[in-house]
């Protein structure tokens, strides 16, 4: 059996890719943890980032249906909603911890 050949660094595609946290889609101003809803697919997805290369366009988002979330990567043109509230499990319990954070925070600011 021969050798495997060692992969080099310039067989590295994503050097020329442009990725960002934040775009518009829709009209609606997108950042990360955004929920979107995508055509064709189940449940509600967070939106990670925007990817851009010299041929193509997409963006990779965290999501589906409950219990069975994943990482996936979709075409600009398949979002069909930008939510306004996010309801997932995971963007609530973000929300909870963020709260409770700052209540702790002001806590301490004034027993000082």
């Amino acid at each position: 059996m021969g050798r495997r050949k060692k992969a080099t660094k310039s067989d590295d595609p994503s050097k020329d890719w442009e990725v960002t946290t934040e775009l518009q889609i829709n009209g609606r101003y997108v950042k990360k943890g955004t929920e979107l809803k995508i055509s064709g697919e189940r449940g509600r997805f967070r939106f990670l980032q925007h990817v851009k290369t010299q041929g193509a366009e997409w963006i990779d988002v965290w999501g589906g249906p409950k219990q069975k979330e994943q990482t996936r990567s979709f075409y600009l043109d398949r979002v069909v909603r930008v939510h306004s509230k996010n309801k997932t499990d995971a963007a609530l319990a973000e929300v909870y911890k963020d709260k409770k954070k700052a209540v702790k925070e002001e806590q301490n600011g004034e027993s000082e």
